[in-house]
């Protein structure tokens, strides 16, 4: 069964905040700690204690690799939003001259400005082992995002 670390980091002030470390969760256990988050809360306590970000950032302990999902305090809606940083390496081809040439790049899994259900399927995928469905959900959100520019 695999297991997890997760270090929480939450804006800090004098009386509270800082980080809480887990070691050793089942990936049941650290979906649950970030569920029984409350995120509106973070995010009033993250506006308090400007450039204090609040994350959630989870280790599998057998690959090694690392998820940090962190809140965005200056989102432009009034919902929740994630940025997804990751360790977990993706090959994506890139054009060049006059878009003739196509690279393979390396790249790292890196989500922006993504809702609270896509983050939290993110991490589940994560948690199960599926980092080649995370692979492909960057790849699919890379070429979105350069077919809009």
């Amino acid at each position: 069964m695999k297991t997890f670390d997760l270090v929480i980091h939450t804006p800090k002030n004098l009386q509270e905040g800082g980080d809480e470390a887990s070691g050793k969760l089942t990936a049941i256990q650290t979906l649950i700690k970030f569920d029984n988050i409350n995120w509106r809360q973070l995010l009033v306590r993250q506006l308090q204690f400007d450039g204090d970000n609040a994350s959630f950032t989870v280790t599998d302990l057998e690959t090694e690799q690392t998820l940090k999902l962190s809140l965005n305090a200056f989102s432009r809606s009034a919902d929740l939003e994630f940025r997804i940083e990751s360790d977990i390496v993706v090959i994506t081809p890139q054009k060049d001259v006059f878009g003739l040439i196509t690279r393979k790049i390396k790249d790292y899994i890196d989500f922006k400005n993504i809702d609270f259900g896509t983050a939290r399927q993110y991490l589940l995928y994560f948690l199960n082992g599926e980092s080649d469905v995370l692979a492909q959900c960057y790849k699919q959100t890379k070429v979105k995002t350069s077919l809009s520019h």
